[in-house]
């Protein structure tokens, strides 16, 4: 009943004034680059690409969380993880290294080569497919777009829940930098370099370096003596070409780097009940320590060699702008699990080997006048080659091994080729003085293949080698899916500072095979249907930002994740119906002070899942080995879907003839949420505060920070997995302080 009346509300609140969600938390000059932490009193204009075009935030009817390069290092957010603390209805939640957003209840909880988000991730307009490589170490950003509901009209598959726009820096031809150092307790150490400057009068060049290290772990692993919870290194570079021979064209060439090894995300046995093997049959139970240690036999490492190289060239032809984007990427990811996780060799993954290689091309075409008809039509490819590299899982000589008793090693090869082609435009026109429609629609159509062998060996000596798929089967190695996508908006000026919109918009997130285990039939494309309105605010002259938003979503044939026996993938069979608001709020208080706010609320509930996994025991096989049993998960959350999450800000600066003075206060807190479609393992509500407070040099050249995050060492978790072996989880950071000295010039 009272989701019923929430509901009403909702309803009412879109129908009476149409609101939407954005999120103007990091802007209140008119005329700094360093906008949201400068003492105009002023909120300015953001502008954004939601919709494949430059507009104001304000203009744009989409629900956009939109947070410049200032307001990241204010709140003092590092990586797409962190996201999460300025955009409301946002979850970023992460398994062995693999990044998995959720927004407003949409995504997906499963990782692994081929394995695409519902949540897509874009840089400089080019998609990112490798969800390891979407887990982005944030250096040389302008600002980041989260567009919140399905975008399948102008950004196609796999955004099912919305996407992340990742924006960077163009070269300026003025030579410029700055440089930053920073020390943390834990012995973390961060250094970043970005330096700017013309090769010619039309040529200008930029690179961005950043490189993290920390010398002491957050915990230890009892079972070989190693800290765990270490980042041994992460290294980004990314590096950009300007090139403008004419007034009329536009040429950008990117290349970017990332090589990373880490032990953050190393996983450790939930304390919510037992894991399998952690009894007296193995020797246990075994001592588990902390929340950021572990007891293991296997040290849990992760690493990742990303990076790619695209070209962007942007040219007017008359009264027509062509934009072509091309773009190749590689990545390579190794991930040990010890999947009993004990300080027994029982099973363990030795490690997975996971890559990926991925082509695109894109071109786009758009008016270069903005007139009353502004329409945007283009053209995708996509093609990707993902394989395990190998796969191999080990079992000891125990009795729950396939050869009871004997030492077991299963080692798979194989890949998944990608073909996706699509054809896509959008209109809008102005039908009435201050009101526009819109109407787009996508065509897409996607070809996967799989291929690829399996080898058995027993007790140290080759068994058998089989393809991954034998015709007796009965599962296709080859698949094909076609869907049409839409969107239909009507947007009305209400007086200079009000836009109230409504919207309808479709989306799909693309079907495929399960590389972990090919022997499962392919699993479907998922869908939704999503009603939204909105409306976008400014009153008391630009002191004040009020924008809300009202939503139902219908989620169909959903991609839900399955852990069994050590083996990851997706299967479908669940309905779904999501539905809540958004509210998000900026207020200049005065000269220099400016607050910032937001709220969510969540209904998203299972209304037809009538064969869930529940995870289960075996009675009669000692010890109890998981299994999973069907049963229904009608009325029951999503997975990563909290009710509530809120999130605070407060920015004060104080100027005086020795310096600038910026306090900057964060305050994030969300309500409980699940891990699996049963709801057994949960993460309990929880809220984090960071707070910073620096000084810059009156000419802005030097600058000092002390910075606190996470102050009250909360303990939450960032991976939560239900596995047939027992729960496993991963936590997140505790509390970390340190200091960091900036150098302009």
């Amino acid at each position: 009943m009272k989701d019923k009346t929430i509901l009403r509300y909702s309803a009412i609140i879109c129908t009476a004034i149409m609101p939407t969600s954005v999120v103007a938390q990091n802007q209140t000059t008119e005329n700094s680059s360093d906008a949201g932490l400068s003492g105009d009193v002023a909120i300015a204009d953001i502008v954004v690409t939601a919709q494949r075009r430059s507009e104001r935030l304000q203009d744009v009817p989409v629900a956009v969380t939109a947070v410049n390069a200032a307001r990241l290092d204010a709140v003092g957010i590092q990586n797409t993880l962190d996201l999460s603390k300025v955009t409301p209805g946002l979850t970023f939640a992460q398994t062995s290294g693999f990044g998995q957003p959720h927004i407003r209840g949409v995504g997906s909880s499963t990782n692994g080569p081929g394995l695409e988000q519902p949540v897509a991730t874009y840089i400089d307009g080019v998609y990112i497919a490798s969800a390891p490589s979407s887990l982005l170490t944030l250096n040389n950003v302008e600002r980041i777009e989260v567009l919140k509901g399905p975008q399948g009209t102008l950004f196609g598959r796999n955004a099912t829940g919305g996407l992340i726009q990742v924006v960077t820096r163009d070269p300026k031809t003025t030579f410029s930098g700055a440089a930053n150092i920073s020390y943390a307790n834990y012995q973390d150490v961060v250094g970043d370099v970005y330096v700017t400057g013309g090769l010619s009068n039309n040529l200008a060049a930029d690179i961005a370096v950043r490189y993290e290290t920390q010398g002491k772990g957050w915990g230890r692993n009892f079972g070989t003596g190693n800290e765990s919870g270490k980042l041994n290194h992460d290294f980004a570079g990314r590096a950009k070409l300007l090139w403008e021979p004419s007034a009329e064209t536009q040429v950008r060439l990117a290349f970017d780097y990332e090589n990373r090894s880490s032990s953050r995300e190393a996983q450790r046995i939930d304390s919510q009940y037992p894991g399998t093997f952690d009894n007296i049959a193995f020797g246990g139970p075994f001592p588990q320590g902390g929340v950021h240690d572990k007891n293991s036999n296997l040290d849990e490492v992760f690493k990742l060699k990303a990076g790619g190289v695209s070209a962007q060239i942007n040219q007017t032809l008359g009264g027509v702008e062509l934009q072509s984007i091309t773009a190749y990427r590689e990545s390579a990811y190794s991930f040990p699990i010890d999947v009993d996780e004990t300080p027994v060799p029982i099973i363990q993954i030795n490690p997975l080997r996971s890559t990926g290689k991925q082509f695109s091309q894109e071109l786009q075409l758009s008016p270069s006048d903005k007139g009353r008809l502004k329409w945007v039509a283009g053209l995708f490819y996509f093609g990707s080659n993902d394989q395990y590299n190998p796969g191999v899982v080990s079992f000891a000589p125990t009795p729950i091994s396939p050869v009871p008793g004997a030492a077991v090693e299963q080692s798979t090869r194989d890949r998944q080729l990608t073909r996706s082609f699509a054809a896509y435009a959008q209109a809008t026109y102005e039908v009435l003085p201050d009101t526009n429609l819109t109407l787009g629609g996508r065509y897409t159509y996607e070809r996967k293949k799989i291929d690829g062998f399996s080898d058995l060996s027993v007790n140290g000596v080759h068994f058998s080698t089989t393809p991954i798929i034998t015709p007796a089967s009965g599962i296709p190695t080859k698949v094909h899916f076609q869907r049409f996508s839409y969107r239909v908006a009507l947007d009305h000026k209400f007086g200079r500072d009000i836009l109230g919109y409504v919207s309808y918009n479709t989306g799909f997130k693309s079907g495929g095979y399960n590389l972990g285990s090919p022997d499962n039939p392919p699993y479907r494309p998922e869908t939704i249907g999503a009603l939204e309105g909105g409306i976008k605010s400014e009153f008391f002259d630009r002191h004040l930002r009020l924008n809300m938003s009202a939503f139902r979503y219908m989620y169909t044939n959903i991609q839900v994740g399955r852990y069994v026996g050590g083996n990851i993938f997706l299967y479908n069979g669940a309905k779904a119906e999501n539905y809540g608001a958004d509210l998000d709020a900026e207020l200049v208080v005065a000269n220099g002070l400016n607050l910032t706010a937001g709220l969510s609320y969540l209904h998203a509930r299972f209304n037809s899942f009538p064969n869930a996994d529940f995870i289960a025991p075996i009675p009669n096989l000692p010890p109890n080995f998981g299994t999973t049993v069907p049963g229904s998960a009608d009325g029951k959350r999503l997975p990563f879907s909290p009710t509530f999450t809120v999130n605070l800000g407060a920015n004060y600066k104080v100027v005086t003839t020795v310096g600038d003075f910026a306090f900057n206060a964060n305050y994030y807190r969300t309500s409980k949420y699940y891990a699996a479609p049963d709801n057994v393992l949960f993460q309990k509500a929880y809220g984090l505060v960071d707070l910073s407070l620096g000084w810059t040099a009156p000419k802005g050249e030097f600058s000092v920070k002390g910075f606190v995050r996470n102050v009250a060492d909360t303990e939450y978790k960032t991976t939560m997995i239900e596995t047939t072996a027992g729960p496993v989880v991963t936590y997140g950071a505790p509390r970390t302080y340190g200091v960091a000295l900036g150098y302009k010039f």
